[in-house]
């Protein structure tokens, strides 16, 4: 499912003293079937733009498509409980929502408000854990009992459960630990490429994004800075920095060893493969180094 932004505008308190431009003349095109990456320093648009493409609120002006949705054409047959069928987001702490007793139940709820005559939701519940990789043993288990990672896949079992084509998630690694972001990391790349979800992360996480995302997005200020393929944004250190965007550590690292040096490390995944390449590389470096030094 893609998204488009066509000369997209949005104010917060129009008309007012205080008035605030948000989002200036944004045009994205974000391909269905990948996973995309929105980054930019407080207050750069990105929550704004994430409520535009999930229908929360509309723009001051300009065009939104979501897949089939036109949800900014007056002659659109817009209908938004379809619309939630397709498109779910995931809120930064969904878990502190929770307040069913069992998972089970705190899943079948969101499901029950798609569908409150919903016959098979004890089957449709069963499948959104497998899809987040727990398996029936959690649907009698209390939430509340279940560790970070464990309460952030129920979370998004509980916008899975009505199977969206696009899942919108807003810093979805923020206070797990490494562990459970890298079974999050795991279980988003399955969900796009077992599960052919559209995917969008607005985070400042850049390590995570680095290692699964497809495509990036950067905000400054309202105005989108650059858009494309993941190394070819990432890779463009000054103007990141120019615009307070967030590296990944691992692109930081290369960068200074070849400026250093020289030495072009090439695309390397994480900084597990940045470590490797440089033991592998490691004569070259302190050769260099040292003739630098000199």
């Amino acid at each position: 499912m893609e998204v488009i932004f066509r000369n997209v505008n949005f104010s917060y308190n129009v008309g007012m003293p205080n008035e605030k431009k948000a989002l200036k003349d944004v045009n994205v095109f974000l391909e269905g079937g990948l996973i995309h990456g929105v980054i930019g320093p407080i207050g750069s648009g990105k929550t704004t733009m994430l409520e535009l493409m999930n229908g929360v609120t509309k723009p001051s002006s300009g065009e939104i498509i979501v897949g089939n949705y036109e949800l900014t054409s007056k002659n659109s047959n817009f209908k938004f409980n379809d619309f939630r069928y397709d498109v779910g987001l995931v809120y930064q702490f969904p878990e502190k929502q929770f307040f069913c007793s069992t998972v089970g139940e705190e899943i079948a709820f969101s499901g029950k408000t798609f569908e409150p005559k919903n016959k098979n939701i004890k089957d449709k519940v069963k499948k959104a854990l497998k899809m987040v990789g727990l398996d029936e043993s959690y649907v009698k288990r209390s939430p509340f009992s279940l560790n970070g990672g464990e309460k952030r896949r129920v979370a998004i079992a509980s916008v899975l459960i009505s199977n969206p084509k696009l899942l919108i998630l807003d810093e979805p690694t923020i206070g797990l630990d490494n562990n459970s972001k890298k079974r999050l990391m795991h279980l988003l790349k399955n969900l796009k490429t077992r599960y052919m979800k559209t995917i969008i992360i607005v985070t400042h996480d850049v390590d995570m994004l680095y290692e699964i995302v497809d495509d990036v997005v950067v905000l400054n200020d309202g105005r989108v800075i650059k858009e494309g393929n993941k190394m070819d944004v990432f890779s463009d250190v000054n103007l990141l920095d120019k615009n307070n965007a967030p590296v990944p550590n691992v692109i930081r690292v290369s960068k200074l060893v070849y400026d250093r040096t020289g030495v072009d490390l090439g695309h390397v995944q994480n900084l597990n493969s940045l470590v490797r390449k440089m033991a592998i590389n490691l004569s070259d470096v302190k050769r260099k180094v040292i003739t630098n030094e000199k």
